[in-house]
């Protein structure tokens, strides 16, 4: 019986060229589509705060008191990184589809283990995020509710970004590419969303 052979990996040329636009192609749609996301909900919760945010430029408005608002993007970043990855098993060698899986599992890994932490040891969070205002709308005295959803879904988006790396198999230093760009992720988003803001609002 013949042993499987490896994917033979992309050149340097190749993700010079296809691998870093398509992570910041990714990175770009995965911001855009995760504010909109908290918008679209916002007009059909709270219509009234429309026009605040557009003339502040941002979501502030939008995540102080109103959790559906707070989960709608959280929500649509974990559908796109599901379907990402559905893609990204089907087309091994497709760097925008890996980028697409890696930014979309990726992108909430740090808020969601932060708000796990903070209501295992201390039965809150302080941290304003869309994780924790989302958890408004789980209108419960007792925490463990909370902290047994946070710690799955810490556990799910932390396990798909693992394996969305480790069957990268076309990419050198895969490990090392994948830490880089984990780091630079967060400010990279902030980024994007303050160019697109004046666009979208």
């Amino acid at each position: 019986m013949a042993l499987r052979e490896d994917e033979p990996k992309h050149t340097l040329q190749i993700l010079l060229k296809l691998g870093i636009p398509s992570f910041l192609l990714a990175v770009i749609l995965s911001t855009i589509t995760h504010q909109l996301a908290h918008l679209g909900a916002a007009k059909l919760t709270i219509p009234s705060t429309i026009d605040i945010m557009a003339n502040d430029g941002n979501l502030d408005t939008i995540h102080s008191g109103h959790p559906f608002a707070s989960a709608a993007g959280p929500i649509w970043t974990f559908f796109l990184a599901l379907v990402s990855f559905g893609f990204f098993l089907r087309y091994p060698r497709n760097l925008f589809a890996a980028s697409m899986a890696f930014v979309n599992a990726s992108s909430r890994v740090t808020e969601t283990i932060s708000v796990f932490f903070q209501l295992l040891f201390h039965n809150k969070t302080t941290m304003i995020v869309d994780e924790s205002l989302s958890l408004a709308l789980i209108p419960l005295k007792d925490p463990t509710i909370s902290i047994v959803m946070m710690c799955f879904f810490s556990i799910i988006t932390l396990y798909l970004t693992i394996i969305v790396v480790h069957d990268l198999k076309t990419v050198p230093w895969k490990w090392l590419v994948a830490l880089v760009l984990f780091l630079i992720l967060g400010p990279l988003e902030n980024i994007i969303w303050d160019v697109a803001a004046p666009l979208v609002l």
